[in-house]
């Protein structure tokens, strides 16, 4: 694990500076935000710029595909006076430059200002001051249909200070004649001056059709180019500096200092199958792409990207949009099925796992992320340009808004089938077939930040609600009233500007940078209030296209005091205020700025990590490939890669505890024996050797033969294996009492079932240990409600209990886990059974017989859920067992709630042999597939015969869809919740509680109570994640283990990985705590198709 450091600046109290601020009008909020934002007319602002599209025989997306693709809008104050003035990109249409001359009244001067004489198809829009004479200046990114590059040459407008402008590309060095997308200037090196990086296309597929001979020497024009400054002047370095050789169709790119090392990083969105660019700088003028190790999935067709403190961590976050359609209808007929082969080509070739979704990546601390957008409530918002991470409302937290709608619906599945028709032809009347694509202006999204990790749709509200094709976008206070408007460029309708209405407090900070960096980009700003901080970094190109004024903003909400700001610049210089009024704004300058060495909080961890090799576990889970949707094809995830699973005990007697791994099918499982402390070897004894191919799934050590020592039990599953495979019988291994163990094949009856979950109580009182027997599933058959067992042990033979002992475990359901505990204190062991599709099942243990008593002890009827793992731990020290319960989590795409649940329906539909799994969300009045006609129809090809076209399909509800007949026998669930709990036991009835958000992240695999900070109250570990999905959803991988502590009320708040040391970015499925002696232990975390992970827990007293 990387060093990262979370940064504080420590100053001593003379070297803040108390300042009276450049104060506005506005009076200081006492009565929280409100926000609107009001689309002013063209009547009111005098701008009446219309990035207009005029189509033809040979000017249409038949013959140029990226022809609606937009261009950018940047914002900056050209001629200091205060006022941010605005510059839009046109396509077809010239530029046009606009000057503010206050209260929301613009001037076009483009024609004055001379920037009209080099027209030319423009995407992306910079203002930086290239040369360094503290006035704005511009940079232009050219894109287009020519193949000439001569028409593609960038252009630089260095700014003259009277508002005229002289294209200067040429001299600067910086005339690239790629296919542009947009430039970023950044100080690479933090030599003081700006550096710059331009993203590059490939041209489009269909230029390369019409044009045959390009010259080879071309094709270096189509990359990505990374210019340095050398003396004022531009030198293209990208061989040198580990920036990729390779062709992509970038879209945007971030410069931020990601990994909060002091040097800027980059990120690169690329659009098709080239996955994104993540490069870290490495400090020394290079860098390193990183996107496979720090970012565990990425967008598949990334368009706009930005970056920003989401949460208020101190760490920076990262937005990327994609073009998957919120709207069943619109998702249905624009969406074309993933192809499965294609997916895993691209992840053999290195390019990472990637969806057609929107990515809300939030920094682990580490330099890590994880994404969060289904959680956050973003990951679907149609074909989306760019994004800006900004706050609307000034309450400090940064809200989201996105540019949306393209102007053909190109991806119509409908269009696209007449298309080919047509094309069969050999028809050459490309016109009129690119007529037939659909088009329908879209809305654009603005996101409330709720509390740092859920966002609220507030569109409508905040009324950012009108349809439109909108590309580039930016904010800047262009009325200077203390809120920040909106500026987006439309095609075919004028620009817009929206007019903030908010009432929060705020700061301002402005910059007074180094010579060769005027307006100080790259500079960082901390505040601090109240316990909280707000950091941002002066980097202006964001979103899409686009580029903001050089300054930062920050929102306040009723906030009447700042404790301290600290402007950090690229070179480590310090500038710091303290006691700061609100509603000002700051002027931070470099010149009183001093150089300081940085002081780190480096937090002395709870766990350490243990490398499993050093301590002679050197066990990696090796999954085996097996296809689950061959013949279920609508599964929603894998069912077999559940494992591993530990067992912990002291096998041969010497004081030592020891560990058994189970395997994958095709490995064995592994027994490691701890020779000394905190030291293993692996046992000779392997009988469980013969049984490889067999999965292991749960595993426990108990004395199954009364002889005082720990047997083995090993559940065999795994959907690979149909019912009545020998490979589903369970296992038992006897300890010879020194850690041999030899296989009982007749201590078990033959039950050829896939188990998973193995739990041991003395269930008829006799002295010895029966057995639970958890049913994970039915191969083939998912939903459909397997039969669980009782197992009585008779002298070391287990027999399978009569069905009157519990009658309820009969189709009890897909089991996952399972607890003994005596929930009602009456001196016997009761059970708690959860799993898949389940209801959490309480069963009573009365006279013996286990009876379904799970609504007499407060569990409701809608308790369903995707239940994964069960602990059971008197957390709030009252005498009685409480209850943690792992679900998949609110970070997915099926979302649920008490009113409109989610649904399964699962039947052979088609009547030909194989289960038909079809998952179903509310959709306006009804019921909706979840998945897309293509898809259905492969495991239903009855669908593909009933529906002709797309539209027919997305129109149709479910009870349209499905035989009425078979629904009616079907097995059919729903699902109305899908956070992990705690339920706490009160007096015999169990209240549930929320596990607090950073939980939801992932599905809980496995959990741990004990007081890990040492602070008298209990605490909880989490662990989970599941990698293996469908290809349409995104991949259960946010987690990364957490810590929650606990306060002794049945509260527990998260204690970030950085403080904490537990920090887990993997498949993991079980915690195992092994005593090292008597005051240490470690705890073993198994992970799928992985090492095993060893943390140590340090002692309170040594963290002092």
């Amino acid at each position: 694990m990387e060093k990262f450091r979370l940064l504080i600046i420590i100053l001593s109290f003379s070297s803040m500076l108390f300042l009276s601020c450049n104060t506005s009008d506005r009076v200081e909020n006492s009565k929280g935000s409100s926000v609107g934002l009001e689309l002013l007319s063209s009547d009111q602002t005098g701008i009446t710029f219309n990035n207009a599209i005029q189509e033809s025989e040979t000017v249409n997306h038949m013959y140029y595909n990226q022809i609606y693709s937009g261009a950018g809008v940047g914002i900056g104050d050209l001629n200091n006076d205060g006022l941010p003035d605005i510059y839009f990109g046109g396509n077809q249409v010239s530029d046009r430059l606009y000057l503010n001359k206050g209260n929301f009244k613009f001037e076009d001067i483009s024609k004055e200002s001379k920037i009209t004489r080099s027209p030319g198809w423009t995407w992306g829009v910079t203002m930086a001051d290239v040369n360094a004479d503290g006035y704005l200046d511009i940079y232009v990114s050219r894109n287009g249909e020519s193949m000439n590059p001569k028409d593609r040459a960038n252009k630089l407008f260095i700014n003259n200070k009277d508002l005229t402008f002289t294209e200067s590309a040429l001299a600067y060095g910086i005339a690239d004649k790629g296919f542009s997308s947009q430039a970023v200037f950044f100080d690479m090196d933090n030599d003081g001056d700006l550096d710059m990086y331009q993203v590059n296309q490939l041209p489009d597929s269909r230029l390369f059709k019409r044009y045959t001979n390009i010259p080879k020497k071309r094709y270096q024009l189509y990359k990505d180019k990374l210019y340095k400054n050398e003396g004022g002047k531009f030198k293209e370095i990208t061989k040198d500096v580990g920036i990729i050789d390779r062709y992509s169709y970038g879209l945007s790119v971030s410069a931020s200092d990601l990994n909060n090392d002091g040097w800027t990083d980059l990120y690169v969105s690329n659009d098709y199958d080239e996955p994104d660019f993540m490069y870290y700088n490495n400090g020394d003028g290079t860098f390193k792409n990183v996107i496979i190790d720090k970012i565990k999935h990425i967008s598949r067709f990334s368009m706009g990207t930005d970056t920003g403190d989401i949460n208020n961590d101190g760490f920076v976050d990262l937005l990327t949009l994609d073009m998957a359609a919120e709207d069943h209808y619109r998702s249905k007929t624009n969406m074309k099925s993933m192809s499965t082969k294609e997916f895993e080509k691209m992840i053999d070739k290195g390019d990472h796992h990637q969806y057609m979704f929107n990515t809300l990546q939030v920094n682990n601390g580490y330099g890590e992320f994880s994404d969060i957008a289904n959680l956050a409530g973003i990951a679907k918002t149609d074909w989306s340009w760019g994004g800006l991470l900004v706050d609307l409302n000034n309450d400090g937290l940064k809200d989201i808004i996105i540019s949306n709608g393209v102007k053909k619906d190109v991806r119509n599945n409908d269009f696209l089938t007449g298309l080919y028709e047509k094309l069969k032809t050999n028809s050459q009347d490309f016109y009129n077939m690119a007529k037939l694509a659909p088009s329908n202006p879209l809305p654009n999204y603005v996101y409330q930040n709720k509390n740092g990790l859920e966002f609220e749709n507030v569109t409508q509200k905040w009324g950012f609600d009108i349809p439109s094709f909108s590309h580039g976008l930016s904010y800047a206070d262009l009325d200077n009233d203390g809120d920040l408007d909106i500026v987006t460029n439309n095609m075919e309708t004028e620009a817009s500007i929206y007019k903030n209405t908010t009432s929060g407090n705020y700061l301002k900070v402005e910059f007074e940078g180094s010579n060769s960096n005027t307006f100080g980009y790259g500079a960082k700003v901390f505040i601090y209030n109240n316990g909280t901080i707000q950091t941002s970094e002066n980097t202006v190109t964001r979103g899409y296209l686009s580029s903001k004024e050089p300054n930062l903003f920050f929102g306040l909400g009723k906030d009447k005091k700042i404790d301290s700001v600290k402007v950090v610049w690229p070179d480590g210089k310090i500038l710091a205020y303290k006691d700061v009024d609100v509603n000002n704004t700051i002027t931070a300058k470099y010149s009183k700025s001093i150089k300081k060495s940085l002081e780190f909080k480096n937090y002395k961890p709870i766990f350490s990590k243990i490398a499993a090799n050093d301590i002679g576990i050197d066990f990696i889970h090796r999954e085996n490939e097996f296809d689950d949707f061959r013949e279920e094809v609508l599964l929603p995830h894998k069912l077999s890669t559940e494992g591993p699973f530990s067992a912990v005990a002291d096998v041969n007697g010497d004081g030592l505890e020891d560990v058994f791994i189970g395997g994958a099918a095709k490995q064995e499982g592994a027994l490691y024996l701890q020779v000394q402390e905190g030291e293993f070897e692996k046992s000779l004894s392997r009988p469980w050797s013969k049984d490889k191919n067999v999965e292991d799934l749960g595993v426990l050590f108990l004395d199954i033969d009364s002889d005082g020592d720990k047997d083995l039990y090993v559940t065999s599953g795994g959907s690979e294996f149909k019912t009545g495979s020998k490979f589903l019988k369970d296992r038992i291994y006897v300890n010879d009492g020194f850690g041999n163990f030899t296989k009982d094949t007749k201590a078990l009856p033959n039950i050829y079932k896939s188990t998973q979950t193995v739990k041991a109580s003395d269930i008829d009182a006799d002295g010895d240990l029966d057995l639970f027997i958890g049913t994970r599933l039915i191969s083939g058959k998912y939903t459909y409600p397997a039969s669980s067992y009782l197992l009585i042990n008779e002298n070391g033979i287990f027999k399978k209990a009569s069905t009157k002992l519990a009658p309820v475990l009969q189709d009890l359901g897909m089991v996952t886990d399972a607890v003994f505990s005596d929930i009602d204190s009456d001196g016997d062991e009761d059970l708690l059974v959860i799993g898949e599709w389940m209801k959490i099942k309480v069963l009573e243990n009365i006279d013996g017989v286990f009876t379904d008593s799970s609504q007499k002890f407060g569990i409701g009827n809608d308790s369903r859920g995707i239940w994964w793992s069960i602990t059971a731990n008197d957390i709030d020290n009252d005498g009685d067992d409480d209850y943690i319960i792992g679900n998949l989590g609110k970070n997915n795409k099926f979302k649920a709630t008490k009113e409109h649940p989610f649904k399964v329906y699962a039947n052979d539909f088609d009547g030909n042999g194989t289960n038909d799994v079809v998952l179903a969300k509310y959709y306006k009045d009804d019921y909706v597939p979840m998945r897309g006609k293509e898809c259905t129809t492969q495991q239903m090809p009855y669908v593909g015969e009933k529906f002709k076209d797309y539209h027919s399909f997305a129109s149709s509800k479910l009870i349209d869809i499905l035989p009425e007949k078979e629904v009616e026998n079907a097995v059919v669930y729903e699902i109305s919740n899908f956070e992990s709990i705690v339920l706490i036991n009160n007096n015999g009835k169990l209240i549930s509680q929320p596990l607090p958000l950073e939980a939801q992240i992932s599905p809980i695999k496995s959990s741990l109570v004990d007081d890990f900070n040492e602070d008298g109250f209990k605490d909880i570990m989490v662990v989970g994640n599941h990698y293996g999905v469908e290809i349409e959803t995104t991949r259960y991988d946010a987690g990364y283990g957490a810590i929650f502590l606990g306060n002794g009320k049945n509260q527990f708040s998260f204690s970030a990985s950085i403080k904490t040391g537990f920090y887990l970015p993997r498949d993991s499925r079980s915690i195992s705590t092994i005593n090292i002696n008597k005051k240490n232990k470690v705890f073993l975390i198994t992970n799928n198709n992985d090492e095993v992970t060893v943390l140590k827990h340090e002692q309170y007293t040594s963290r002092k």
